[in-house]
């Protein structure tokens, strides 16, 4: 069982304009969990929501067939009562499914316990239906290899000092002046900006205004170039961390992360590559590759006897039937290649691809720093 909260944590935002309102009214078949990032629809379970990007008609679901399997839709009665938002649709099949501003819920059928989202993110078109926190423009959230972090208009990390924190209601003494200014910059504020919600501006008395999140003000780092970078907080820098509202679960132990020549993989212990299995595994046990020369050619990744699952890293029994059980990420087994032969090495991308449908077989799990490009 994972922790109680939600354990994919890189919540996508989707396109769902403005915060909940803690008054807002819910239909009873509708939850919430709130955190500092804003709220995250659940059902009345407590399993995560979803919302498909191939919904481009409002109110209308197009995840039909196979793929109302996988993501089951948030049924509805016909006779439902719908609150502010939301709309009762009808699917294809006659049955009825839950449309909140638009767009149409699903679940997923990976997810094993409340809370879980392991669906975020599948196939770049599933977003867990969240809805962010209200920001000034110029300043959101966006999902990162950290977790859920403030950023700025280009998609920049914002941090903040660990020292400049409000005591007692009073205005936090600034930490970084001079020379520290030339790594942090503070995040202008407009000059006749307001209180936004959470955040409001500082005026500093050695340059133009910042902006501050609950009193603690935020910064941008000269080392980062691009969305995901997050070279303001490192060992050396212990003071200064990334304004994260929702943190990454933490990576198992055993974990690594190496160079390969598609940038950064996630890797085993020894630093071989990992891999998921996409399409019919069925299929190639049958037609490609039977289970010995699965055997041959693959080798899962085991689970230590009291390894606990953490985020999207997950533990289920071996695809092969065995009663093992092995490491997964979102619900996939994870394996190695046994001719890969040095940390790094992806020998096995695309092994048997095509013979699961299309993007099917082995592929290497590649490390994302920015989870929104």
């Amino acid at each position: 069982m994972q922790p109680a909260s939600l354990g994919a944590w890189l919540l996508v935002t989707v396109g769902i304009p403005c915060a909940l309102s803690s008054d807002l009214p819910l239909p009873k078949d509708i939850s919430v969990q709130r955190s500092a990032a804003g709220t995250t629809l659940l059902d009345s379970g407590g399993r995560v929501l979803y919302t498909y990007a191939r919904d481009a008609v409002r109110d209308v679901s197009s995840c039909v067939a196979e793929c109302a399997k996988l993501w089951p839709p948030l049924p509805a009665h016909s006779t439902a009562s719908p609150a502010a938002d939301w709309v009762v649709i009808t699917r294809p099949d006659g049955t009825h499914q839950w449309s909140f501003r638009g767009k149409p819920l699903y679940t997923f059928a990976k997810d094993s316990a409340p809370r879980i989202a392991l669906g975020d993110r599948v196939g770049q078109a599933w977003s867990v239906a969240h809805i962010p926190l209200r920001t000034p423009p110029g300043i959101a959230l966006r999902s990162i290899h950290l977790g859920r972090t403030l950023v700025e208009a280009r998609g920049l990390t914002l941090y903040w000092h660990e020292d400049e924190v409000p005591k007692s209601g009073r205005v936090a003494k600034l930490r970084c002046v001079e020379e520290c200014l030339r790594e942090f910059q503070p995040l202008p504020a407009p000059l006749l900006a307001n209180a936004v919600g959470e955040f409001s501006p500082l005026d500093r008395e050695d340059g133009p205004r910042q902006w501050t999140y609950r009193g603690r003000p935020l910064y941008l780092h000269v080392g980062d170039l691009r969305p995901g970078d997050s070279t303001g907080q490192s060992v050396e820098r212990k003071e200064w961390r990334a304004a994260v509202l929702e943190p990454a679960a933490p990576l198992p132990a055993w974990l690594t992360i190496q160079r390969a020549d598609m940038g950064e993989v996630y890797a085993d212990a020894r630093g071989f590559t990992l891999y998921t299995f996409a399409g019919s595994f069925e299929r190639v046990r049958t037609l490609i590759c039977n289970d010995e020369c699965i055997r041959r050619n693959w080798r899962l990744v085991p689970a230590a006897a009291n390894a606990r699952p953490s985020g999207e890293w997950t533990l289920v029994e071996s695809p092969l039937g065995d009663g093992a059980r092995v490491w997964a990420y979102k619900g996939d087994a994870l394996y190695t290649h046994t001719r890969d032969r040095e940390p790094g090495a992806v020998g096995g991308d695309k092994w048997a691809a095509g013979s699961g449908g299309a993007g099917g077989g082995w592929n290497p799990l590649v490390r994302r720093r920015d989870y929104e490009q």
